[in-house]
């Protein structure tokens, strides 16, 4: 793999901050399709999130999963791949090769993990195949997802994902041309994503233009690894809406539970001392790191009367904010607490956090 070039300031890549923008009131967009909202979230927490609302509510959502990532997959990479590349590679005039590195490469930019190809056929019929083998992945479910959506794109066929673990951080998944699982066909629909560019802005860097704050991030370009520099904590760069809409689905099909149920499994994967109280007390502070996220605005954090009261302009993945929130909350004040949110239509959070009665 040829190296990628990082700012020579920041130590960001070139790569991530041209193709993202960081918009005023703590947003991410894709650059050349602002409906496609970003979010640059800590990734260890994703997997037993999954995990923990599976044995909440007795329902797997591995497939689930796996299929919203790969459509948001999908429309990414489109909107990367010019038309013209596109059209070479399905009249065989070029090679498949340059392609899958420059994809695996927006892999590593974006802390996904080290793949690697094992071995691919193309030659536009059923018996097609890419094979490749995963290092470290973010997330098990999600990178399926990622793989998927992105052979997809090259591709213009529908596909159908497949993995096998080989070490507890190695997987090898396998991609062949099917159609999606007819439960979820017409359905998992994601929604344009809505927001208001006011509000916080972040102090940029001089050389890239990026947020500055993306020097307290570390890249790992070889093993495909962002970690914080501040926490320790491995982060990625995602879409937001794809697991917006899993939990919507789920809401849909299961009822009202679930929302307290995503909120329940984030709560107890917080209280495990994965986020510092030092970190929620430093107000400010808190607020330009969700803006460097692309979680939001946090316009109001305060105790008052013995109850945690915040709100949140351009609210994304509230849900798990939430139950990241409760959790905080909890380990202060060593009761245990209960929840309760608005979320508006123009995505302003309210939230209060108060002892349980």
């Amino acid at each position: 793999m040829s190296e990628i070039e990082k700012c020579s300031k920041c130590g960001a890549p070139s790569q991530l901050v041209n193709n993202h923008l960081w918009l005023a009131g703590g947003v991410i967009v894709q650059a050349n399709d602002r409906e496609h909202r970003m979010v640059l979230i800590e990734s260890d927490n994703l997997d037993p999130l999954f995990k923990g609302v599976e044995e909440i509510i007795g329902v797997p959502l591995e497939r689930m999963v796996i299929e919203t990532k790969r459509r948001a997959s999908r429309e990414y990479i489109n909107r990367i791949i010019p038309p013209q590349v596109k059209e070479g590679l399905l009249k065989k005039e070029l090679s498949l090769d340059p392609l899958i590195e420059a994809i695996n490469v927006i892999g590593f930019v974006m802390g996904y993990g080290r793949s690697s190809v094992l071995g691919y056929r193309y030659e536009g019929d059923d018996d097609d195949y890419v094979k490749e083998r995963i290092a470290d992945p973010y997330s098990i479910p999600l990178w399926c997802g990622d793989f998927a959506g992105s052979t997809e794109a090259v591709t213009d066929r529908d596909n159908d994902v497949t993995y096998e673990r080989l070490e507890d951080n190695v997987i090898e998944v396998t991609c062949r041309p099917d159609e999606h699982p007819p439960q979820f066909q017409g359905r998992l629909e994601i929604r344009k994503p809505r927001f208001i560019e006011e509000g916080i802005e972040l102090e940029r860097c001089p050389s890239c233009g990026g947020p500055s704050l993306l020097s307290t991030l570390a890249w790992d370009t070889q093993r495909g690894v962002i970690t914080s520099k501040v926490t320790g904590r491995r982060m990625a760069m995602l879409g937001s809406a794809y697991l917006e809409v899993v939990f919507e689905e789920l809401e849909r099909e299961l009822g009202e539970e679930i929302p307290r149920a995503i909120v329940e499994a984030q709560r107890r994967f917080s209280l495990s001392g994965f986020y510092s109280t030092r970190e929620m007390e430093d107000r400010e502070g808190l607020r330009e790191q969700l803006a460097l996220r692309g979680l939001g605005d946090l316009e109001e954090l305060r105790m008052e009367g013995g109850i945690l009261k915040a709100r949140l302009r351009n609210a994304a993945l509230h849900l798990m904010l939430i139950g990241l929130m409760q959790g905080y909350y909890e380990s202060v004040s060593g009761r245990e607490c209960e929840a309760g949110w608005e979320l508006s239509e123009d995505g302003v959070l309210d939230l209060e956090v108060r002892a349980r009665s």
